[in-house]
Protein backbone atom coordinates (compact mmCIF):
# COMPACT_ATOMS: atom_id res chain seq x y z
CA UNK A 1 0.00 0.00 0.00
CA UNK A 2 1.35 3.41 -0.98
CA UNK A 3 1.38 5.98 1.83
CA UNK A 4 3.65 8.62 0.28
CA UNK A 5 3.95 10.05 -3.22
CA UNK A 6 7.18 11.97 -3.96
CA UNK A 7 7.22 14.06 -7.13
CA UNK A 8 9.83 16.13 -8.88
CA UNK A 9 8.65 19.58 -10.10
CA UNK A 10 10.18 20.85 -13.37
CA UNK A 11 9.47 18.43 -16.18
CA UNK A 12 7.25 16.37 -13.89
CA UNK A 13 4.58 17.99 -11.71
CA UNK A 14 4.82 21.31 -13.57
CA UNK A 15 3.84 21.69 -17.21
CA UNK A 16 6.18 23.54 -19.64
CA UNK A 17 4.73 26.85 -18.44
CA UNK A 18 5.58 26.16 -14.81
CA UNK A 19 1.99 25.43 -13.73
CA UNK A 20 0.33 22.51 -11.96
CA UNK A 21 -2.51 21.31 -14.16
CA UNK A 22 -6.09 20.95 -12.86
CA UNK A 23 -5.86 17.15 -13.21
CA UNK A 24 -2.63 17.03 -11.20
CA UNK A 25 -4.20 19.25 -8.54
CA UNK A 26 -7.23 16.96 -8.37
CA UNK A 27 -5.02 13.87 -8.02
CA UNK A 28 -3.10 15.44 -5.13
CA UNK A 29 -6.39 16.37 -3.46
CA UNK A 30 -7.62 12.79 -3.91
CA UNK A 31 -4.48 11.54 -2.15
CA UNK A 32 -5.17 13.90 0.75
CA UNK A 33 -8.69 12.53 1.12
CA UNK A 34 -7.21 9.04 1.36
CA UNK A 35 -4.65 10.22 3.97
CA UNK A 36 -1.78 9.56 1.57
CA UNK A 37 1.06 12.04 1.92
CA UNK A 38 2.38 14.06 -1.00
CA UNK A 39 5.84 15.64 -1.00
CA UNK A 40 7.68 17.62 -3.65
CA UNK A 41 11.34 16.72 -4.35
CA UNK A 42 12.91 19.49 -6.40
CA UNK A 43 16.15 21.17 -7.37
CA UNK A 44 14.45 24.52 -6.80
CA UNK A 45 14.93 26.60 -3.69
CA UNK A 46 12.09 26.81 -1.18
CA UNK A 47 10.72 30.15 -2.38
CA UNK A 48 10.72 29.16 -6.06
CA UNK A 49 9.13 25.79 -5.27
CA UNK A 50 6.44 27.38 -3.10
CA UNK A 51 5.12 29.76 -5.75
CA UNK A 52 3.48 27.29 -8.17
CA UNK A 53 2.23 25.20 -5.23
CA UNK A 54 0.59 28.21 -3.63
CA UNK A 55 -0.88 29.31 -6.96
CA UNK A 56 -2.44 25.86 -7.36
CA UNK A 57 -3.71 25.75 -3.78
CA UNK A 58 -1.49 22.78 -2.98
CA UNK A 59 -0.09 22.56 0.56
CA UNK A 60 2.68 20.01 1.08
CA UNK A 61 6.17 19.52 2.49
CA UNK A 62 9.07 20.33 0.17
CA UNK A 63 12.39 18.54 -0.24
CA UNK A 64 14.30 21.24 -2.09
CA UNK A 65 17.71 22.02 -3.61
CA UNK A 66 18.13 18.31 -4.46
CA UNK A 67 17.72 17.30 -0.82
CA UNK A 68 19.96 19.92 0.77
CA UNK A 69 17.01 21.29 2.74
CA UNK A 70 13.53 20.12 3.73
CA UNK A 71 10.66 22.38 4.75
CA UNK A 72 7.21 21.51 6.03
CA UNK A 73 4.06 22.98 4.50
CA UNK A 74 4.23 25.94 6.91
CA UNK A 75 7.77 26.87 5.90
CA UNK A 76 9.54 25.41 8.95
CA UNK A 77 12.93 23.93 8.06
CA UNK A 78 13.21 20.24 8.96
CA UNK A 79 16.61 19.42 7.45
CA UNK A 80 19.69 21.22 6.20
CA UNK A 81 22.90 20.00 4.58
CA UNK A 82 24.80 22.97 3.11
CA UNK A 83 28.01 22.88 1.15
CA UNK A 84 31.19 24.02 2.88
CA UNK A 85 32.89 27.19 1.72
CA UNK A 86 36.00 25.06 1.21
CA UNK A 87 34.04 22.85 -1.21
CA UNK A 88 32.80 25.88 -3.12
CA UNK A 89 36.29 27.34 -3.34
CA UNK A 90 37.62 24.04 -4.72
CA UNK A 91 34.86 23.91 -7.33
CA UNK A 92 35.62 27.44 -8.45
CA UNK A 93 39.30 26.56 -8.80
CA UNK A 94 38.48 23.47 -10.89
CA UNK A 95 36.17 25.46 -13.18
CA UNK A 96 38.42 28.52 -13.38
CA UNK A 97 39.73 27.89 -16.90
CA UNK A 98 36.26 27.29 -18.40
CA UNK A 99 33.81 30.07 -19.33
CA UNK A 100 31.01 28.71 -17.16
CA UNK A 101 28.21 30.50 -15.34
CA UNK A 102 27.18 29.77 -11.75
CA UNK A 103 23.96 29.64 -9.80
CA UNK A 104 24.52 29.59 -6.03
CA UNK A 105 21.43 28.72 -3.97
CA UNK A 106 20.96 29.97 -0.42
CA UNK A 107 17.89 30.22 1.81
CA UNK A 108 17.58 33.86 0.79
CA UNK A 109 17.52 33.03 -2.94
CA UNK A 110 19.94 32.63 -5.83
CA UNK A 111 23.24 34.38 -6.50
CA UNK A 112 25.41 34.57 -9.60
CA UNK A 113 28.89 35.92 -10.26
CA UNK A 114 28.07 36.50 -13.93
CA UNK A 115 27.84 39.98 -15.43
CA UNK A 116 24.35 41.00 -16.52
CA UNK A 117 25.09 40.94 -20.26
CA UNK A 118 26.45 37.37 -20.21
CA UNK A 119 23.63 36.29 -17.90
CA UNK A 120 20.98 37.71 -20.24
CA UNK A 121 22.48 36.12 -23.36
CA UNK A 122 22.78 32.74 -21.67
CA UNK A 123 19.14 32.78 -20.62
CA UNK A 124 17.85 34.05 -23.96
CA UNK A 125 19.91 31.40 -25.79
CA UNK A 126 18.25 28.67 -23.73
CA UNK A 127 21.43 27.74 -21.84
CA UNK A 128 20.78 29.14 -18.37
CA UNK A 129 17.63 27.62 -16.76
CA UNK A 130 16.11 26.32 -20.03
CA UNK A 131 13.49 24.37 -18.09
CA UNK A 132 11.76 27.62 -17.07
CA UNK A 133 12.12 29.44 -20.40
CA UNK A 134 8.38 29.30 -21.09
CA UNK A 135 7.53 30.26 -17.53
CA UNK A 136 9.80 33.32 -17.27
CA UNK A 137 11.20 36.24 -19.22
CA UNK A 138 14.75 37.47 -18.67
CA UNK A 139 13.40 40.27 -16.49
CA UNK A 140 11.52 37.93 -14.15
CA UNK A 141 14.50 35.59 -13.93
CA UNK A 142 16.93 38.42 -13.20
CA UNK A 143 14.72 39.51 -10.30
CA UNK A 144 15.32 36.11 -8.68
CA UNK A 145 19.10 36.59 -8.67
CA UNK A 146 21.53 38.74 -6.76
CA UNK A 147 24.63 39.64 -8.76
CA UNK A 148 27.75 39.38 -6.63
CA UNK A 149 31.41 38.30 -6.58
CA UNK A 150 33.22 35.13 -5.56
CA UNK A 151 34.93 36.96 -2.72
CA UNK A 152 31.66 38.17 -1.26
CA UNK A 153 30.09 34.70 -1.48
CA UNK A 154 33.05 32.90 0.08
CA UNK A 155 33.12 35.35 2.96
CA UNK A 156 29.38 35.53 3.46
CA UNK A 157 27.81 34.38 6.74
CA UNK A 158 24.95 32.52 5.04
CA UNK A 159 24.94 28.90 3.85
CA UNK A 160 25.12 27.83 0.21
CA UNK A 161 23.09 24.65 -0.30
CA UNK A 162 23.45 24.01 -4.01
CA UNK A 163 25.67 25.22 -6.82
CA UNK A 164 24.92 24.87 -10.54
CA UNK A 165 27.66 25.07 -13.17
CA UNK A 166 26.27 26.12 -16.55
CA UNK A 167 27.70 25.90 -20.07
CA UNK A 168 26.16 25.55 -23.53
CA UNK A 169 28.49 22.74 -24.62
CA UNK A 170 27.70 19.37 -22.97
CA UNK A 171 31.22 18.16 -23.77
CA UNK A 172 32.70 20.93 -21.61
CA UNK A 173 30.49 19.86 -18.73
CA UNK A 174 31.38 16.21 -19.31
CA UNK A 175 35.06 17.13 -19.03
CA UNK A 176 34.47 19.18 -15.88
CA UNK A 177 32.44 16.38 -14.34
CA UNK A 178 35.41 14.01 -14.46
CA UNK A 179 37.29 16.37 -12.14
CA UNK A 180 34.35 17.29 -9.92
CA UNK A 181 33.43 13.67 -9.24
CA UNK A 182 36.87 13.15 -7.72
CA UNK A 183 36.08 15.68 -4.98
CA UNK A 184 35.29 14.26 -1.56
CA UNK A 185 31.81 14.71 -0.07
CA UNK A 186 30.44 16.18 -3.29
CA UNK A 187 27.36 14.98 -5.18
CA UNK A 188 27.22 15.73 -8.92
CA UNK A 189 23.95 15.47 -10.85
CA UNK A 190 22.18 17.29 -13.65
CA UNK A 191 18.69 18.49 -14.57
CA UNK A 192 19.56 19.49 -18.15
CA UNK A 193 22.33 19.00 -20.70
CA UNK A 194 23.55 22.54 -19.99
CA UNK A 195 24.16 22.18 -16.24
CA UNK A 196 25.84 20.27 -13.45
CA UNK A 197 24.13 20.47 -10.05
CA UNK A 198 26.48 20.24 -7.09
CA UNK A 199 25.54 19.58 -3.47
CA UNK A 200 27.11 18.06 -0.39
CA UNK A 201 27.26 14.26 -0.72
CA UNK A 202 24.64 14.00 2.03
CA UNK A 203 22.26 16.18 0.05
CA UNK A 204 20.55 14.08 -2.60
CA UNK A 205 16.87 13.61 -3.30
CA UNK A 206 17.02 9.91 -2.45
CA UNK A 207 18.84 10.41 0.84
CA UNK A 208 16.50 13.18 1.94
CA UNK A 209 13.40 11.25 0.86
CA UNK A 210 14.33 8.14 2.87
CA UNK A 211 15.10 10.27 5.92
CA UNK A 212 11.83 12.15 5.52
CA UNK A 213 9.86 8.90 5.18
CA UNK A 214 11.55 7.35 8.20
CA UNK A 215 10.69 10.38 10.32
CA UNK A 216 7.04 9.98 9.36
CA UNK A 217 6.96 6.21 9.93
CA UNK A 218 6.79 5.26 6.24
CA UNK A 219 8.68 2.32 4.75
CA UNK A 220 10.43 2.51 1.33
CA UNK A 221 7.97 -0.01 -0.14
CA UNK A 222 5.16 2.41 0.76
CA UNK A 223 6.56 5.19 -1.47
CA UNK A 224 5.81 6.09 -5.08
CA UNK A 225 8.47 8.38 -6.62
CA UNK A 226 8.24 10.06 -10.00
CA UNK A 227 10.72 12.18 -11.98
CA UNK A 228 12.27 13.01 -15.31
CA UNK A 229 15.96 13.94 -15.04
CA UNK A 230 19.28 12.76 -13.68
CA UNK A 231 18.89 14.58 -10.39
CA UNK A 232 15.90 12.27 -9.73
CA UNK A 233 17.92 9.08 -10.09
CA UNK A 234 18.99 9.01 -6.45
CA UNK A 235 15.36 8.41 -5.48
CA UNK A 236 14.30 6.38 -8.53
CA UNK A 237 17.04 3.81 -7.94
CA UNK A 238 15.76 3.09 -4.43
CA UNK A 239 13.78 -0.09 -3.64
CA UNK A 240 10.48 1.79 -3.43
CA UNK A 241 6.94 0.56 -4.00
CA UNK A 242 6.86 2.22 -7.42
CA UNK A 243 9.37 4.30 -9.38
CA UNK A 244 7.93 6.13 -12.38
CA UNK A 245 9.55 8.01 -15.26
CA UNK A 246 7.79 10.72 -17.23
CA UNK A 247 7.37 10.18 -20.98
CA UNK A 248 9.58 13.26 -21.42
CA UNK A 249 12.26 11.86 -19.10
CA UNK A 250 15.87 11.32 -20.05
CA UNK A 251 16.79 7.87 -21.32
CA UNK A 252 18.79 7.19 -18.15
CA UNK A 253 15.69 7.82 -16.04
CA UNK A 254 13.50 5.67 -18.28
CA UNK A 255 15.97 2.81 -17.97
CA UNK A 256 16.12 3.10 -14.17
CA UNK A 257 12.44 3.56 -13.31
CA UNK A 258 10.20 0.52 -13.24
CA UNK A 259 7.24 2.23 -14.91
CA UNK A 260 6.52 5.11 -17.27
CA UNK A 261 3.64 7.60 -17.38
CA UNK A 262 2.55 10.36 -19.74
CA UNK A 263 4.54 13.57 -20.25
CA UNK A 264 4.41 16.66 -18.04
CA UNK A 265 2.36 18.31 -20.77
CA UNK A 266 -0.23 15.53 -20.55
CA UNK A 267 -0.86 15.24 -16.78
CA UNK A 268 1.62 12.42 -16.27
CA UNK A 269 1.66 12.72 -12.47
CA UNK A 270 -2.14 12.47 -12.28
CA UNK A 271 -2.10 9.48 -14.66
CA UNK A 272 0.41 7.63 -12.48
CA UNK A 273 -1.47 8.39 -9.26
CA UNK A 274 -4.77 7.29 -10.81
CA UNK A 275 -3.38 4.03 -12.25
CA UNK A 276 -1.27 2.98 -9.27
CA UNK A 277 -3.24 4.31 -6.28
CA UNK A 278 -6.73 5.63 -7.00
CA UNK A 279 -8.12 3.21 -9.60
CA UNK A 280 -10.32 0.22 -8.71
CA UNK A 281 -7.60 -2.08 -10.06
CA UNK A 282 -5.01 -0.50 -7.76
CA UNK A 283 -7.33 -0.76 -4.77
CA UNK A 284 -8.09 -4.40 -5.54
CA UNK A 285 -4.40 -5.21 -5.94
Amino acid sequence: MIRLVASDMDGTLLNPWGKISPLNIAAIEALRRKNINFVVCTGRGFADASLPLKEAGVSCDIICMNGAAVFDSFGKQLRKQPMSKKQISRILDICRSFPVLYDFMAESGSYTTSDTETFRKSFEDGIFLPMVSKEHTYETIAQRFQFTTEEVLLNSPFDIYKMSVVHGNPQVLKHLRLFLEQEEELSVASSDSSNLELTHAGAQKGTALLEYAKNTGIQPKEILAIGDSENDLSMLKLPLGYTVAMANASEAVKRRARLMTRSNNADGVAAAIEALILSDAAAAG
